[in-house]
């Protein structure tokens, strides 16, 4: 009888998450998404996954972000990627260059491997869990 090995901390999947500044033009989640498929294509990896988005209107209400602001951020949204660790370099890379926010609407604002961290630094709420 052969026993599976528990799943721990340390053997999951590793992955960063990076806070983007999202340009005005992407208003909704799935521009978003579609957005970040493009991105994963001129990348040639695997798309990462859009854990928060929070359009102009709805970033207007919030704190200010603890980021120097190269950028009017009021007039602008903000979202948090998941991205697995392998792919991290090359997606920090394409979202660091200003190319990146006229081709694709997205801009690399901070990165860290708690997603607690980049909320803080962004000034994003904790979204509210819903208890089953």
């Amino acid at each position: 009888m052969v026993v599976a090995k528990r799943l721990t901390k340390a053997l999951r999947g590793k992955r960063r998450w990076i806070g983007v500044f999202v340009s005005a033009d992407l208003t909704t989640r799935s521009a978003v998404e579609a957005s970040l498929d493009q991105l994963a294509a001129t990348a040639e990896r695997d798309p990462p996954k859009l854990m928060d988005f929070f359009s102009a209107e709805e970033c207007s209400t919030f704190e200010r972000t603890q980021l120097p602001d190269p950028f009017n951020l009021a007039e602008h949204g903000l979202a948090i990627l998941q991205i697995p660790l392998p792919n991290v370099p090359s997606y920090r890379n394409l979202l660091q260059t200003k190319d990146t926010l006229v081709q694709h609407g997205l801009q690399s604002l901070t990165s860290s491997g708690k997603i607690r961290l980049v909320r803080l630094r962004l000034g994003l709420p904790k979204p509210v869990r819903k208890r089953k």
